[in-house]
Formats: C-alpha cells, sequence, structure tokens
C-alpha cells in the first residue's frame, strides 16, 4: 500500500480503510516503519504566512530499491513506464541531499512546502534561520516549475533555490535560481550552498 502513497501526503485515515484495520492500528505500524528507517515523514514547514495549504507530512519509503521491489518492478526496463516513477526519483534525491546535509550542517531540519496557489517546495533545509529550498523534477523544468519555485522563495525569503533535475546539464535561471542534474549531486558535486560545519 506503501507504493501508492510514496510521495504523497499522509492521509491515515484513507490507509486505514484502504487496509480494513483501525486508525490506531496504521498509526502505530508507521511509527513501528519510521524508527526502523523504513519510512520517512516529511512534515510541512510552518510558518505564520496563512498561504500554506495542509498540515499532513508527506510520506516516502527510504529505500529505492525496496520501493521497486514492493511495486513488482523487477526489471530496470519496468521503471520507465511506471506511474510513480517521478516520485521515486524525489524520494531517492530528497533521501541523498538529507544525507549530504546531515555530514554538513549540526542539526538541520528537513520540510515540505506548498500553497494553495501552486507554489511549491519539495525539499526545505532549514539551516538556523537559513532556508534552502529545493525542487526535484524528473523531466523537463518547464517555466511553470521556475515560476512556482520563486513564488515560494518570495513568501519564504529565500535568497537562491535549486532545482535538481534528472538529466540536463547545470544551469543558471538567473542569479537565485540554479538547475542541477541529478548525477552531479549524486557525486557531491554540488553542495546546495550548505555550510560546512562538521570536521
Amino acid at each position: 500500500m506503501l507504493t501508492h502513497v510514496h510521495g504523497s501526503l499522509l492521509n491515515v485515515s484513507d490507509l486505514a480503510r484502504s487496509l480494513g484495520v483501525s486508525v490506531p492500528t496504521v498509526a502505530h505500524d508507521l511509527d513501528v516503519l519510521e524508527g526502523m528507517f523504513l519510512i520517512r515523514r516529511l512534515p510541512p514547514y510552518h510558518t505564520n504566512i496563512q498561504k500554506r495549504l495542509t498540515k499532513s507530512p508527506k510520506v516516502y519509503l527510504r529505500d529505492t530499491g525496496l520501493l521497486h521491489a514492493l511495486a513488482g518492478l523487477d526489471r530496470p526496463e519496468a521503471l520507465q513506464s511506471w506511474h510513480h516513477r517521478g516520485h521515486s526519483f524525489e524520494g531517492l534525491v530528497i533521501e541523498e541531499v538529507i544525507a549530504l546535509a546531515r555530514e554538513r550542517v549540526v542539526r538541520p531540519e528537513f520540510f515540505f512546502w506548498r500553497t494553495q496557489a501552486g507554489a511549491e517546495i519539495d525539499l526545505l533545509i532549514a539551516e538556523g534561520r537559513r532556508l534552502v529550498p529545493i525542487e526535484i523534477k524528473l523531466g523537463t523544468v518547464d517555466q511553470y516549475t521556475i515560476r512556482s519555485l520563486r513564488q515560494a522563495m518570495a513568501d519564504l525569503g529565500c535568497q537562491k533555490g535549486w532545482i535538481v533535475t534528472g538529466a540536463g546539464e547545470r544551469l543558471r535561471a538567473g542569479p537565485d535560481l540554479e538547475i542541477v542534474p541529478w548525477s552531479l549531486v549524486a557525486t557531491g558535486e554540488i553542495d546546495f550552498g550548505l555550510t560546512s560545519t562538521r570536521r
């Protein structure tokens, strides 16, 4: 069931209804899975801005290989036509960037951001008072994605934003926004401007 909600807002009541069990049972099971580091519940960023859309976290299976196995993807080619492929990529990038941030920053916090107007940030890293917004896009980065991220950055007062994409080359979409391919993130060439405070 978690393969269907991976990368989506968590609705415990819907999960309980689908599984035919009680809400407390699902809530407990999710706590256990999170404690075993099998899932991540990414909370929404809380601010006094009234445009925030939701209080529900997003849920991810932390191991992309496990996600694909549970979804029955037994060959690499099967991933190409899987309709949750974008969410799979999103979860992969989130896990890798969180690991990077934890290496470089003392006690970083991690969130997502979404507004009623459609402005969205897939991963928001809180480094003290500084916010680092990262949007994740498996396919082509279009003008809507750029406008949406810029609106979210304006709402939150972010000075620079990042878009991680599945392919392509490193590009600047202005002084405040950089588009980077996943390959550079995976090799550690991109650090998202995180302050290194560890030795």
